[in-house]
């Protein structure tokens, strides 16, 4: 049945129409307007990509989901309609109330996964999983598989003092070698629920098929993984308890203070607090974010000043990541650097581009350079390859809410079936593809070498990075901040040695590489630097390292 819609322009009120099945395509909508103090769904008509960015701009909350000529946008209340229209900008409703439409679906989900089969997912779920489940499932891993699974704390609580909590998984995971690792996280955005699912669901599906598959066997020999399924622990309890279903940043209530949780899950805070994925460092406080607290794209008082984000730059600088997956929902796309369409194409574009082509192809999303989409700053996946070199991408789910059903929203993605059209093998396939990416040694470098037996052996780099030049609320620019990096990671000798590391030369946001090298110390257990070399080696390249000083201090114990 066709959709009769209205036009909604600054000369209307609030009159735009969706009969039962239409526009969406989402079943249930009725032909009511949205009631002034609800969560609606709307597509704004952009014809063009500097419409998009207009639009991201003014602040509104815009989904990733975009197709010709409109981008959708979740509308918090009668407020934003106004300023839509205020704006300039023409709208459709897709869904009046997103809280009703939501609780009608799951509630017809949990009916169903009562009387259904155990789903083809590596867990069997067919329902959404709340914040406590993933604990207990996490831990449940550690348990079942201490030999190839260890927890992961990260070091920072929560603004709510809630712990972060993820796994390590690999063949002899205790051990203190040298090799590279694949991060995994999602729910940056609190209400992205997804995305914490298939991450999770990834993580049980290595440790079944340990010593089963073949191909996930070999990976977790040749390379670590670390899963976080939920970066975003306050703000994705708030959501999935439905005291904010739709909320999608942390509980910052005001900058520079903590924040408890009556205050948090209070309706009048429901606007605020920090987008994460806008509060990274490289190019913070450039377009695509903005400075009102109240907008979903707020960027934060500075660079870094959520704890959440803090836990993700130490996990990264800690460890040798060599590629970084972070998940979002939705909109169907493979998104990697740069992020804004000032930015020259990265050095590595066209490796870059082929391995987003492969994840594509495996999910059926289009792969694009983020700022295709519409301009941001601030984000882990530019923040990560800009500081590191790693090959850092961000899923954006298929579906056309947040919160669909489970077939839709998780299986079908995950497994690339039914309404995941033109997926090959899905989510799943294109992670293995990822993690194959973190392990291949050309898309990485390699340090070999000998040193004594027991030597603790340290890489190191320290350097300055800037955010973009900083938007200020008046609208006018002040000059770029600099922030300090200490990349550091460590491994333990056991004679000769193959350290798989990220490239010394670093990518620049100007489309060119870096000069910097690795500081290499080679220290006794007790922490006494016996020899210090510099070593610079570029993606794909081995360097050999000479430690026959750390090897003749060694033996004057």
């Amino acid at each position: 049945m066709r959709s009769r819609v209205r036009r909604v322009g600054v000369a209307f009120g609030l009159a735009a129409l969706l009969t039962v099945g239409g526009l969406s395509g989402v079943p249930g909508a009725t032909a009511q307007q949205p009631a002034p103090d609800v969560v609606s769904l709307v597509r704004v008509d952009t014809p063009t990509t500097a419409d998009v960015n207009r639009l991201v701009a003014t602040g509104a909350d815009v989904s990733e989901h975009r197709q010709p000529g409109s981008i959708e946008v979740f509308a918090h209340g009668a407020d934003d309609l106004r300023r839509l229209r205020e704006a300039g900008f023409t709208y459709q409703v897709v869904i009046p109330d997103l809280v009703a439409h939501t609780q009608r679906v799951l509630a017809e989900d949990e009916a169903r996964a009562r009387t259904m089969a155990p789903s083809p997912l590596p867990s069997g779920r067919n329902t959404y999983r709340t914040y406590a489940d993933y604990g207990t499932e996490l831990a449940g891993l550690v348990a079942e598989r201490p030999d190839l699974v260890r927890p992961i704390t990260l070091p920072h609580k929560s603004l709510l003092g809630k712990t972060v909590s993820g796994v390590e998984i690999a063949h002899d995971v205790a051990a203190s070698d040298g090799r590279p690792v694949f991060l995994l996280v999602g729910t940056h955005h609190a209400r992205e629920w997804p995305t914490a699912e298939v991450t999770m669901e990834f993580a049980i599906d290595l440790v079944r098929n340990e010593g089963v598959d073949p191909r996930i066997t070999g990976l977790l020999r040749q390379a670590r993984i670390i899963v976080v399924p939920v970066i975003n622990v306050d703000g994705y309890d708030i959501s999935r308890s439905y005291i904010h279903e739709y909320k999608r940043k942390n509980c910052r209530v005001r900058d520079g203070a903590g924040a408890t949780p009556a205050q948090c899950a209070d309706p009048d805070n429901a606007q605020v607090g920090v987008d994460l994925n806008r509060n990274y460092g490289v190019n913070w406080g450039g377009v695509g974010a903005s400075t009102n607290p109240n907008s979903q794209t707020y960027r934060g008082a500075a660079p870094f000043s959520e704890p959440e984000v803090r836990n993700v730059v130490e996990l990264v600088s800690s460890r040798q990541v060599t590629s970084l997956q972070s998940v979002h929902n939705y909109g169907s796309l493979v998104l990697r650097p740069p992020q804004q369409s000032t930015t020259p194409p990265t050095v590595d574009e066209p490796v870059y581009a082929a391995i987003g082509e492969a994840l594509g192809k495996a999910t059926g999303y289009r792969s694009i350079p983020s700022y295709q989409l519409y301009d941001t700053s601030g984000s882990t996946s530019e923040w990560a390859y800009f500081t590191t070199g790693a090959f850092s991408f961000e899923f954006e789910l298929g579906g056309n809410n947040f919160h669909i059903p489970y077939q839709q929203g998780v299986i079908d993605q995950y497994l690339g079936i039914g309404s995941a059209e033109n997926a090959d093998g899905g989510v799943r396939e294109a992670l293995l593809v990822q993690y194959e990416v973190a392990a291949n040694r050309e898309h990485h470098a390699v340090l070999t070498g000998t040193a004594p037996k027991g030597a603790r052996l340290t890489v190191e780099k320290s350097f300055t990075q800037y955010t973009a030049p900083v938007l200020r609320p008046d609208g006018t620019t002040g000059p770029r901040l600099p922030f300090p990096n200490v990349l550091t990671s460590s491994m333990t000798a056991s004679g000769a040695f193959t350290w798989d590391v990220n490239p010394s030369l670093r990518p620049d946001r100007t489309g060119h590489l870096i000069a910097e090298s690795w500081t290499l110390r080679c220290a006794r257990p007790n922490g006494k630097v016996l020899q210090e070399v510099r070593v610079m080696v570029a993606r794909g390249e081995r360097a050999t390292v000479d430690l026959s000083e750390c090897h003749r201090k060694w033996r004057r114990r």
